[in-house]
């Protein structure tokens, strides 16, 4: 199991600092609105309405790689990073 806070996702910033990203709204959605079955848009729905980390099994952190593949560089990289502790 994988445990993340969506709402406190600490991203690096061009000068080498930091900011802290809420991901509920924008993966909520979009797992929501275009995932392609009944999972993916349930997950959704978790990850919008999420209040703190929540647990993640292997097959939701693989739905939601699938699903960031087309996001930018550095976000992408940094939810597969957190995704994969």
């Amino acid at each position: 199991m994988t445990k993340i806070d969506f709402s406190k996702v600490e991203m690096p910033t061009i000068d080498g600092g930091k900011v802290i990203a809420d991901f509920r709204q924008q993966l909520g959605n979009q797992l929501y609105m275009t995932g392609n079955d009944i999972e993916a848009c349930e997950l959704g729905k978790r990850i919008y309405f999420s209040d703190g980390e929540m647990e993640l099994s292997e097959k939701e952190v693989s739905i939601i790689k699938n699903m960031t593949a087309t996001w930018s560089y550095i976000a992408r990289t940094t939810l597969a990073n957190l995704l994969d502790k």
